[in-house]
This record gives C-alpha cells, structure tokens and sequence, in this order.
C-alpha cells in the first residue's frame, strides 16, 4: 500500500494545483554528497513543467509495476524502452529517481543492529532450505570465513545460480534475518529487482547515480552492509559502472559489506548435472562442488549475460558461485509442509500429495523436478481445501 500512495502521489499533486513549491513527504534521511538536501530538510520541486514530468514518469512506473505484477493483464508495449519526453530533463528525472530514494527510506523505520548469529543462520539454513546441501554449506563457509576472520575489512561477493524456485531469494532472506536484528527491514540491507528499480534502459544514466547515492547512504550509517540484487542477469551492463569500485577490496578498504547476486545463469547445466546422478542411479547427496564448477563457469562464459560474463567475473569480483540444485518431489513436499504449518492448518499425506498434483514436474519421461521448484506452492496451498 505505501508504495502504490507512493507512486500516485505526484498525481495527486497535480490535481491540488500546488505548483509553486512543494516538499514531498519532508524526506531528507537520504542526502547527497553535496549536503544541500540538509539544508531545505526535504526534496523540494518548483514549476508546473517539473510537475508535470514527475507524473508522467511515476504514471509510467505505475505501469510497469503493475506488468510486472500480473503480466496476464498486461497490454503489449513494443519499443517500451525507448520512450522518452521532449520536455524531460535530466533535472525532473534527477529529482524523480531521488523522491523514489526517500520513499524507500522511509519507510524503514528500524534499526540497524547486526547480531551477526552464525549459529541460528544454520540451523536456519538447514531446516528451511530443503534440498541445497552443497548451497547450505557453501553459504555457512563463506559467511563463516568472512564474518570471523582478522584483518582488514573487505568485501564478500556471493552469486547464486539455479533454477526458480529452488531457495536463492529464501536463502538470502535467512541470511538478512540473521546477521540482522531486522532482517531485510533492516536500514543495513537493501534489494534491488532490476525490473522494478531500473525499468527503463533509457534512464540508465540516472539509475547509475542513484544506485551509487542508495549504496552510499547505507555504508554511512551501517559498519556492515549487505545488498542483493535479485535477477542479476537481467541488470543494466551500464549499473556495473557503480558497482565496480564498491566491489573492489582495494578501493573499498575501510568497509566490511556483503553483495549477494541471484541469477538464472547456468541453470540448465546445474539441472544436467543432477540429472546424469540420477540417470546413473546416484544420490545427489554425492554430488559436490567440484561436480558443478567446471561446467557452471563454462556456462557463465558461455551466456550471453553481459553482467556476469564480461563484467563480474572477468575482473574477478565474485568470491564465490553458490549452486541451487533443481527440487526433486519430496522436497517440494517438504516445502507445501512448511507452508502449511506457516498458516496454522492441519495437514496429512493426503493433503501434500493433493499439492504434489497441481505442480508440474519435468523432464517430460521421468517427471523427477519441480517446473517452478518450490514458487507456486504456497499459492496452490491457498486456493485449497486441506
């Protein structure tokens, strides 16, 4: 609800004729290098004109939140990336990309405590990620390493790959919930969903100064940041400029932050893999590691993602590529058993197998993974009679 207000807002601007001079929301939490917002105490837009740019554009955000929320109701936009407005400026943009920085900010109430509780991260991991031992221990070893060693501070860069559904956003959930007293509310933490933050590839420019002003203004007020950007794959090549020097251990020698990137890439070789155990009559308890590292660094080189391939990888800013194995049926079932206790429901055998038939399970002869791993399960869950 706070966002939908938020995104309407400048439109109900509009109608109160309020052209003059306006601060929106009395925001200056989030402020620039510069320190000018401290002195106005808020963002302040002056001139019909900027108004009228500042609607358009949130009407247009609106829009792709909406898309992307319920694609099936979603009208064809062809060349959608490529709209622009004679009579936008970098300033309007500038200041609409800024207002939608301030109505994230405040809405995070919380503190920033970090309890850094390696013993609850994996009895967590352990218990709600079902299927993933080799994420499990990759993520515990990492953390572990990185959060306990002496020296300097630096910077850990995990990227998880795998199918969907499989635990990626869940298990960088858990990682929040337990290396902060607020978990993803926490003013420590920050997500970024590239179809939702950086929509328009017309825009990049301003994406770039605002994604760096956000990560900024979190390193200033936490010891200890951590950001996740979920569908890597599908950021902006040109973000990179922002996030290069924040990655670098070098550049970033006085500050201990962790960057978690959750992408698809790869996932068809992990499946591959898995499935060849399985073929083979072998547990996929025995796969390891090593098992998956050659062909998933092959498939990162190999894809055309020009973030992960070109970018990250080339300049040796990963630590670490955690692998989400496909989710077999006993999994998923451990999941609609999860989901179903959440909501305080009675369940039987009867009632997960009931679950198990709404899903669709591939490859098309043996029927061994989830589709949509563990995703669509608590929706399925909710439309049922158990």
């Amino acid at each position: 609800m706070i966002g939908a207000a938020a995104l309407l807002f400048p439109l109900l601007l509009m109608n109160s004729k309020a052209y003059a001079s306006v601060d929106v929301l009395g925001l200056a939490e989030l402020k620039g290098e510069d320190g000018e917002e401290e002195k106005t105490n808020g963002l302040w837009l002056s001139g019909a004109q900027e108004m009228q740019d500042l609607a358009q554009l949130s009407w247009e955000y609106m829009q792709d939140m909406q898309c992307w929320l319920w694609p099936d109701k979603c009208e064809d936009k062809k060349g959608h990336t490529e709209w622009s407005w004679s009579t936008f400026g970098w300033d309007s943009l500038h200041l609409l990309t800024d207002w939608y920085a301030k109505v994230l900010e405040s809405t995070d109430f919380s503190s920033g405590s970090i309890t850094n509780n390696l013993t609850g991260l994996q009895w967590d991991l352990e218990r709600r990620i079902h299927g993933q031992h080799l994420a499990v221990r990759q993520i515990l070893t990492s953390l572990k390493r990185f959060l306990q060693e002496d020296g300097p501070k630096k910077t850990l860069a995990l990227s998880f790959h795998g199918w969907t559904g499989t635990g990626k956003n869940l298990a960088a959930r858990i990682i929040a919930e337990n290396l902060y007293q607020d978990g993803q509310r926490s003013r420590c933490t920050r997500v970024f969903i590239p179809q939702l933050h950086f929509p328009h590839l017309s825009h990049v420019e301003a994406y770039k100064v605002q994604l760096r002003k956000q990560i900024q203004a979190v390193f200033s007020h936490c010891a200890q940041p951590l950001f996740v950007f979920d569908e890597a794959d599908k950021l902006p090549a040109a973000l990179l400029q922002s996030l290069f020097p924040l990655l670098n251990p070098e550049e970033m020698q006085d500050s201990r932050s962790i960057f978690i990137f959750l992408s698809g890439v790869g996932a068809s070789v992990i499946n591959e893999v898995v499935l060849n155990f399985w073929r083979a009559g072998r547990h996929r308890e025995e796969i390891t590691l090593g098992d998956l590292d050659r062909p998933l660094r092959a498939a990162v080189h190999q894809s055309k993602d020009p973030f992960l391939t070109r970018q990250l990888w080339t300049h040796d800013l990963i630590n670490e590529f955690v692998p989400f194995l496909p989710l077999e049926r006993r999994h998923v079932k451990l999941c609609a058993r999860d989901a179903i206790e959440a909501r305080g429901l009675p369940y039987n055998e009867r009632a997960l197998e009931s679950v198990m038939q709404e899903l669709l399970f591939v490859p098309q002869e043996e029927k061994i993974f989830s589709a949509q791993g563990c995703k669509q399960v608590g929706q399925r869950i909710n439309f049922m009679k158990l």
